[in-house]
């Protein structure tokens, strides 16, 4: 039997940014047994009193295994001051989930006393997980409740003051939030507002301001600023040749970036925003195999990324793909994708898994509302702003299904808007029965938007019903866009070949437009008109707009670039 690693109650009191009942799973001790398999990864090394062994900001920090005394894990307040939030004891060890990655690390770690501990080198860690899989998996599990405890706790992440209602707050604070990162949050209408304008010498009209470090204080940054400032950007290797290039971190690209990583695959992930894609928007996935209470968008995507990371796939973002090319001399492979702000990303195979977007409305005063009362999300983020009001949710999909089913236990009431004559062509049946049920939700049928109104922020919304003619308008801020996919393929269009929506085609629709650029084989299952280039998600033409699909044909697309690389090497 393998040994677990002990649980007992006798560490060091101190504060823990845990999830509550979770301290135990996020802070375990190994056994000495464990201790000394770890021993041969590392090297013990005595440390006196308040020395650090890692900063905040620094990149690719080792891990450390407590021996004797003590480690104290801290942070820094608004005036600069150290704030130790967890206290490691002997036979416990440090680190979170920036271990897996090259990012700057969100805290900095000192001895808590005169003390003695086992140094595990970055480069030796990943050995470690791998031939000591019990020590891997205490480490990963407490690694992932640690940083879910950072988030909630707004421990070691940056600091942001903005006005609540302003586009560009929420923004900002979406980004980081869907990309895992702890924030802490100052509204302007909070007391602690001024104090932090006084010390860091910006005024409201400066907002948002996004502070990541003592000189790291940057007004209104776009998501790109605020990745590089925060620590999240992970550059890929432009120098060497990936044996697999995902494009986009979807569910159909996590699932191929895992089995990829997981055969041994040299394999890096370009995504333009956050992990997750249109999955990472629903509040609650309920048919999902494997979880019966369902899990959020978010938690699967966080998951997927964590186990991709874990076998070694390098996710860079947000990094957008502008282009493909082939190279004609060589038989197209290696292919070459062209990366805003960065160098050319080269790889043998490449899986297109951009996904689909939401449509929006074709009316006038529709741009300036975004974000500003018009969302395509509905989680606890956007539902916080909404409490006890009326909203709107247009669209008739799963998506449209479980917003409408969430934000019904938050707001005052919830208006759902269909151009069609019910929910049952479009949207599973356990959503139409709660939808059905729920008294908090009102279906009105055949009715669009068709008017916005308001200044800076959405006042009301008119809405019509095409079979009678008449109009309503009401007095609502908030509106939950999930209409439509529109294909995320702009980037390969005439490149590659695309259906009459802009989809990508693969197999056999590949074969019946004779645009199949190889002479010695036909194309996959998945694979596009060039080959080595594989489509999976919604993002290909005809595929099943599910998130069990998409992971379905992620993983299976592998087997093919083991072909693939092999016809190569031949």
């Amino acid at each position: 039997m393998v040994a677990a690693a002990e649980l007992d109650d006798d560490a060091p009191e101190s504060p823990r940014a845990v999830p509550e009942g979770r301290e135990k799973q996020a802070f375990p001790r190994l056994t000495p047994d464990q201790i000394e398999r770890a021993k041969a990864f590392g090297e013990v090394e005595k440390k006196a009193r308040h020395e650090l062994v890692f900063e905040r900001g620094e990149q690719s920090v080792d891990m450390f295994i407590v021996l004797e005394g003590t480690i104290e894990i801290f942070d820094y307040d608004c005036q600069g001051e150290p704030n130790v939030f967890t206290t490691h004891g002997v036979r416990q060890f440090t680190g979170e989930l920036d271990l897996y990655t090259s990012r700057k690390i969100l805290v900095s770690g000192r001895l808590g006393e005169d003390g003695t501990v086992l140094r595990i080198p970055r480069a030796n860690f990943r050995d470690l997980l791998a031939a000591e899989p019990d020590i891997g998996d205490i480490v990963t599990r407490a690694f992932i409740i640690r940083r879910i405890g950072l988030i909630e706790s707004s421990l070691g992440g940056a600091l942001m003051i903005g006005n609540r209602h302003q586009p560009d707050t929420m923004r900002i604070q979406r980004f980081l939030r869907r990309n895992g990162y702890p924030l802490r949050i100052v509204y302007t209408d909070e007391e602690e507002a001024d104090r932090a304008f006084e010390y860091f010498g910006c005024t409201e009209d400066d907002t948002p301001i996004l502070v990541c470090g003592p000189n790291d204080v940057l007004k209104n940054p776009s998501n790109q600023e605020a990745a590089r400032c925060v620590g999240l950007t992970e550059w890929p290797d432009a120098d060497d040749v990936y044996d697999v290039a995902v494009v986009g971190a979807g569910p159909g690209g996590l699932a191929a970036a895992v089995y990829a990583a997981s055969e041994g695959l040299r394999t890096v992930i370009l995504e333009g925003e956050a992990p997750g894609g249109q999955a990472s928007w629903s509040s609650k996935i309920e048919n999902y195999l494997g979880f019966p209470n369902g899990l959020s968008g978010q938690e699967l995507a966080g998951r997927a990324q964590i186990q991709a990371q874990k076998f070694g796939a390098k996710l860079a973002l947000p990094l957008r793909v502008n282009n493909i090319a082939c190279n004609s001399e060589s038989g197209c492979s290696p292919y070459v994708l062209n990366v805003d702000d960065f160098d050319d990303v080269t790889a043998h195979t490449v899986v297109i898994a951009t996904g689909a977007s939401y449509r929006t409305l074709d009316l006038e005063s529709f741009p300036k509302f975004e974000n500003a009362g018009i969302y395509y999300a509905a989680t606890h983020l956007e539902a916080s702003l909404c409490d006890d009001v009326e909203v709107v949710v247009v669209g008739g999909g799963n998506s449209a299904g479980q917003a409408a089913v969430f934000l019904s236990k938050h707001a005052q009431h919830v208006h759902m808007l269909v151009r069609g004559d019910s929910l049952a062509s479009s949207m599973s049946n356990y959503l139409i029965e709660r939808i059905d049920a729920s008294d908090a939700i009102t279906l009105h049928t055949h009715t669009e938007i068709t008017a916005l109104h308001g200044g800076d922020e959405l006042e009301s919304v008119e809405w019509t019903n095409s079979q009678s003619g008449e109009t309503t308008e009401k007095p609502l801020r908030f509106v939950f866009l999930m209409i439509g996919a529109k294909p995320n393929a702009d980037w390969c269009n005439g490149s590659l070949l695309t259906d009459s929506n802009g989809f990508v085609c693969t197999g056999l629709d590949v074969v019946e437009h004779d645009a199949w650029q190889h002479d010695g084989r036909g194309p996959g299952t998945f694979e596009t008109s060039w080959p080595g280039v594989f489509a999976v998600g919604d993002v290909r033409a005809g595929s099943v707009k599910r998130v069990a699909s998409a992971v379905g044909e992620g993983s299976v697309c592998v087997q093919a670039i083991h072909a693939v690389l092999d016809e190569l090497k031949r």
